[in-house]
């Protein structure tokens, strides 16, 4: 009889196998200036209250909104061309970030890590890079690269202008010295 219980609990019993990590929620980062347009990058939700996306779109200052709210900068690193914003209301899951490569993703679509390289962009200094194959648009500079798994393997800084199809992303582990600090 007791046996008998005991089976009928375990096939009822919901799952308790762990849910796979949800990747990052993307967001529109904009930055205001004094003249022109305003500058526009994508960036996704790091936790309560954080934001990641490029640096370079910040150029040298201007009014940073996320979502139409109101962001601040907490950390900025130009050389790996990473910043974090501080953005009141904004609510996420801490980021995971990839041990491995294998099925990464952009914006919803495949985007295969093809190999690590050091990456120079515009003259600046080399940087830890991810050569991506990716279709990007102006504008997706700061998304999430991310695995199959819901993790995060990179961040989205810039496309090839001699290849098609290939883009650069910032590897992950560059971002968690910048969380860290």
């Amino acid at each position: 009889m007791r046996l008998a219980a005991l089976a009928a609990a375990a096939l009822l019993a919901p799952s308790v196998a762990a849910a796979p990590p949800r990747p990052p929620d993307v967001v529109a980062v904009s930055v205001a200036h004094a003249t022109g347009p305003p500058d526009r990058a994508t960036g996704f939700v790091a936790g309560d209250g954080v934001v990641v996306t490029v640096a370079h779109v910040l150029g040298d200052g201007g009014a940073i909104a996320v979502g139409g709210r109101r962001a601040t900068v907490a950390r900025l690193d130009r050389r790996l061309d990473l910043a974090l914003l501080r953005v009141p209301g904004v609510r996420g899951e801490p980021l995971r970030l990839a041990a491995g490569r294998a099925g990464t993703s952009l914006l919803g679509r495949p985007a295969p890590v093809l190999r690590r390289i050091s990456a120079r962009v515009d003259g600046g200094s080399a940087r830890p890079a991810l050569e991506v194959r990716a279709e990007v648009a102006a504008g997706d500079s700061g998304a999430p690269l991310v695995t199959a798994s819901g993790r995060l393997a990179g961040v989205i800084f810039a496309r090839s202008r001699t290849r098609p199809a290939t883009a650069y992303a910032v590897d992950a582990t560059a971002l968690r010295a910048l969380l860290a600090r």
